[in-house]
């Protein structure tokens, strides 16, 4: 009985095996079960896919696999066609692709690793469709990299001693995450065609001080005066930098933008930046700063809290204003009280009135050419502006 036992015990395991894996023993569509050990396709995220050396696989254009870890042999390709899927592991199933040496990957389709990407020696990536890495891209001890198109990593970028990268063709590699490189690793490539969210690297290495930063920030700052709140910041390189975005919230959640100031596109030397908030909000705001690439790519910086004391006002805009266009009433706090707000002109005569509730409402005008006077008063505050209407 018990012999019994133990054979079908090695009877399960050894089935649990061959179910969890797939081959690729033959060059030509992946589809094809010809081209697959017992004829098992790798199209199951349970199942572990690897190549036998010296084999290229093709996925048709409408074919969409989802597998478990992929492994490459030497000299192994992978073509991705225009309308082609690959997932490797899934959204909470992460798998890697351990790419083994003289291996290849033209993706003109969707390629997507849930995992990390493992370069065991060199590896061409020939990308003009979408290829995303979620986890890291790592490097061996002397592992290189070629790479044209576009390739997004989500996480971070890690080599060892000896790496190499080199970028041609329009190519361009992003890391949300930090890039940390060994010693003697080698990054050729246009500015700006690798770009990350940090850097550190050995001796003999070139990757940060060949500019993989986007933009290094040295300050932000948000400095409250007596009628402005003034913001400055400073960086001390950038690459491939389109535009910055200055933003202001009353609560620190609802963010809108206040002002946009262009960059230097790419420079290694402290570049000094400024603007300001003329209308300020009594008491406390936050002031956010984001930096946007040519490319799309957006950073966002830690937010400023300024807590302004100044002066409370009452703005009225645009001035002068054409008849039949609103007119707007701002005021730079949130008032306790509603406010009595009376239209009238030189002489004082009332035209109209009515009862603004909050810091900003939007008159409609229907008035003849001329000056008129705005009277906004409530038992915390009173003002009286003048506009023209055209």
């Amino acid at each position: 009985m018990k012999s019994f036992f133990f054979c079908f015990l090695m009877v399960v395991c050894s089935t649990q095996m061959v179910v969890g894996q797939a081959v690729f023993n033959n060059t030509g569509n992946w589809e094809t079960a010809g081209n697959w050990l017992g004829s098992n396709i790798g199209d199951v995220i349970t199942e572990d896919v690897t190549f036998s050396n010296n084999k290229s696989a093709l996925i048709n254009n409408g074919s969409t696999y989802t597998i478990g870890n992929l492994t490459f042999g030497n000299s192994d390709g992978l073509t991705i066609n225009s309308t082609g899927i690959l997932n490797v592991g899934a959204s909470g199933t992460p798998k890697d692709f351990l790419a083994g040496n003289g291996s290849t990957i033209t993706v003109t389709g969707t390629l997507i690793i849930w995992g990390d990407l493992i370069v065991d020696n060199n590896l061409s990536l020939n990308v003009s469709g979408t290829l995303i890495i979620k986890g890291n891209i790592q490097m061996n001890n002397g592992a290189s990299i070629s790479v044209t198109g576009s390739v997004q990593v989500d996480g971070n970028f890690v080599a060892g001693n000896n790496a190499n990268v080199s970028i041609s063709g329009g190519g361009h590699i992003n890391v949300d995450g930090t890039v940390t490189v060994g010693m003697n690793g080698n990054l050729t490539g246009p500015p700006g065609s690798f770009t990350a969210g940090g850097c550190s690297e050995g001796g003999g290495s070139n990757f940060c001080s060949g500019g993989v930063l986007p933009v290094e920030l040295l300050f932000f700052k948000a400095t409250a005066t007596t009628n402005s709140v003034n913001l400055a910041w400073a960086t001390s390189s950038e690459v491939n930098s389109d535009y910055f975005i200055v933003e202001k919230s009353e609560d620190g959640l609802t963010f809108k933008t206040l002002s946009k100031v262009n960059a230097q596109g790419t420079s290694m030397v402290i570049i000094n930046y400024e603007t300001s908030d003329e209308k300020p909000t009594i008491g406390k705001a936050y002031y956010r700063l984001k930096e946007i690439d040519f490319d799309g790519k957006i950073t966002v910086f830690p937010i400023r809290l300024v807590e302004f004391n100044g002066l409370r006002f009452t703005s009225v805009y645009p001035n002068p204003v054409d008849n039949g266009q609103n007119l707007t009433i701002e005021l730079n706090f949130v008032p306790q009280y509603p406010f009595e707000v009376s239209l009238c002109d030189l002489s004082g005569r009332r035209i109209d009135q009515f009862i603004m509730k909050g810091d900003v409402e939007a008159l409609p005008i229907q008035l003849i050419q001329g000056m008129y006077i705005l009277r906004v008063s409530s038992p915390e505050y009173s003002s009286l502006s003048k506009f023209i209407v055209k």
